[in-house]
């Protein structure tokens, strides 16, 4: 299954409710907030297409923290995460 149907599968019936996105060269990471918990991380590398999303069990200021503390990540969080 294709990585954009796969987070739309994950996502199901929930509204995404606040956004972010990372980069970090040739990487960029999508962020989404959903309503009833959770963040689903959507990676995109210029050179090899999407990769499979992933739900992560946490909430999205605690995830675009963690990118936010590495080294060479540019992050924007229009919604103030």
């Amino acid at each position: 299954m294709s990585a954009i149907l796969e987070a739309a599968r994950i996502q199901g019936s929930q509204q995404i409710c606040r956004k972010a996105w990372v980069s970090r060269g040739s990487m960029k990471v999508h962020l989404w907030e959903l309503s009833e918990g959770g963040v689903i991380l959507l990676r995109h590398d210029q050179g090899k297409g999407f990769i499979q999303p992933v739900l992560l069990d946490e909430p999205l200021e605690v995830v675009v923290d963690r990118f936010r503390n590495k080294v060479g990540n540019r992050v924007f969080s229009p919604n103030g995460a």
